[in-house]
């Protein structure tokens, strides 16, 4: 598969989970932006496994994905991947994220069921709500 071809991939496979919460991502507020990421980066790093991608494109295309459909400046964009991967790999980061990113991780077998999805997303945030 060619970089571009990955990219657009990745991108769309964002915009399904995007859609099924329900809301655009210049409307969500902070809670909203690390939950959603965090989910969306466990969908997209199981999906990046699967394919056979190589760590550095997968998160070469997840840095697209949060400037182009989250609208975070690259900056932002680069600390949040660095965040999403620090919650990964040493969960006491933060035990929450490290949930919704394996919960992401699950929840990309829910891509053909965005109701399920949406659902799903927004039970997420809920109960982080209510942990934070």
């Amino acid at each position: 598969m060619e970089p571009r071809e990955y990219i657009d991939l990745s991108k769309r496979l964002a915009e399904i989970i995007l859609r099924a919460y329900g809301k655009p991502p210049g409307q969500f507020d902070d809670l909203e932006e690390m939950a959603v990421g965090a989910f969306v980066y466990g969908a997209h790093r199981s999906c990046s496994v699967s394919m056979g991608v190589y760590e550095w494109q997968s998160n070469l295309a997840m840095l697209e994905i949060l400037t182009d459909l989250f609208g975070f400046p690259a900056e932002t964009a680069a600390n949040a991947l660095d965040f999403f991967a620090e919650c990964l790999e040493k969960p006491e980061t933060d035990p929450n994220i490290n949930i919704v990113i394996h919960c992401g991780d699950d929840g990309a077998a829910l891509l053909s069921d965005p109701e399920e999805l949406g659902k799903q997303l927004k039970e997420i945030v809920y109960v982080l709500g209510t942990k934070r």
